[in-house]
């Protein structure tokens, strides 16, 4: 009963399943067979969902905010009027198809470093105990990230459709034009800010990212052309041509998610190579195939001389250990007992001398009868 109240007042409760009952782990977050496998618990799979939790939450944050936040910059040119820069039902669909597969992808298959070194350098978790990942700090630096990512997301097409644009048969563009060239660069960026994040990058993640850019273009084509077949999208009818043919779109299209990433990408490479962390070291050396125990902080990176004195002294204590064994079985087989016994009794001297096994380690015991064996006093 003591137990089940304690790991329901944890923050994340583990039981293990015993001869004591399965109350413990009836009760507990998760359960566990035997205590041992609470290091691997802990070590890898805890650190690995810690960092996977802190970055789809910052990263859910990230994505709606550099969405959402352009429609205030819009209202300062529609004058405060209510009016909103996108399709209505391409804002619905942004978090249900369009930006839905990269926190899965972060979330299920992200992970920083191996099993093995996870288990072998229990010094990496000190990451998830001071919690580095998710905190203030790194909660306020993704809030400002995306209000920036916003500004340039939006004023750099409204700065390049300033003077508007006229296509050969006569239609200008209006405000859908900017705003579906917005959302379109938004898609971009949003799906290749969570492949910055990513530390393994599988094939889900691969899917997830060109999945969903491509899934918008798919769903934009078929979206233009509805109208009139179908008494839907009457202000997106064309709206594809118009993107399509508009070299404002595609220059827009390459260079704002470069510009608008391009800190982000910056920031990386300079907090991976000058402000690397121990868990960064080591995933570096796991990609570079190098030994991760000199990049463990607190190691010592050993040196030829040290590298071959260690092999010597495990060679020799290999040897002596050898030794050791080999002279304890010789004393074993050496042992006996000083016993006399009555002639004629109901075991013979011969019988009891067999019954030791001097070819084993382990000796048979053989439990004196008083009746049976009598000594003699010296």
């Amino acid at each position: 009963a003591n137990d089940v109240a304690m790991i329901q007042k944890a923050d994340v409760g583990v039981g293990i399943s015993g001869n004591e009952g399965l109350q413990a782990a009836n009760s507990a977050d998760f359960a566990i067979g035997q205590f041992r496998f609470l290091e691997r618990l802990l070590f890898v799979h805890g650190a690995w969902n810690y960092s996977r939790i802190s970055k789809v939450i910052l990263y859910s944050f990230y994505k709606n905010i550099t969405l959402y936040i352009i429609e205030l910059w819009f209202a300062i040119y529609n004058y405060w009027s209510g009016q909103v820069l996108y399709e209505r039902w391409t804002i619905g669909m942004y978090n249900i198809f369009f930006t839905s597969a990269p926190p899965v992808a972060l979330g299920l298959f992200d992970r920083t470093c191996t099993a093995e070194t996870r288990e072998k350098y229990p010094s990496l978790y000190k990451a998830s105990q001071s919690s580095e990942m998710f905190n203030h700090k790194q909660f306020w630096k993704w809030i400002a990230i995306s209000l920036f990512h916003s500004i340039l997301l939006f004023w750099l097409p409204m700065f390049a459709m300033k003077h508007s644009v006229i296509w050969e048969n006569g239609r200008t563009d209006g405000y859908l034009v900017l705003g579906n060239t917005v959302y379109t660069l938004v898609v971009i960026t949003t799906c290749l800010k969570a492949g910055i994040e990513m530390d393994a990058w599988t094939w889900f993640s691969h899917g997830s990212i060109w999945g969903s850019i491509a899934l918008w273009f798919f769903f934009l084509i078929v979206y233009s052309n509805l109208w009139p077949h179908l008494p839907l999208a009457a202000n997106m009818a064309g709206m594809i041509n118009l993107l399509v043919w508009s070299p404002i779109f595609w220059s827009c299209l390459f260079l704002v998610p470069v510009i608008t990433l391009l800190f982000d990408v910056c920031a990386r490479a300079f907090m991976t190579t000058v402000h690397t962390s121990e868990t960064d070291k080591i995933r570096i050396a796991e990609i570079t195939q190098r030994e991760v125990a000199n990049y463990v902080d607190g190691c010592r990176i050993p040196t030829e001389s040290s590298s071959l004195l260690r092999n010597m002294r495990n060679t020799f204590s290999k040897s002596k250990k050898r030794q050791q064994e080999q002279e304890d079985m010789e004393m074993n087989a050496r042992r006996g007992f000083a016993f006399s016994q009555e002639e004629g009794g109901a075991i013979s001297q011969t019988d009891y001398i067999r019954s030791y096994d001097t070819r084993s380690r382990s000796q048979q015991r053989i439990t004196p009868v008083s009746s049976m064996v009598s000594v003699h006093n010296l």
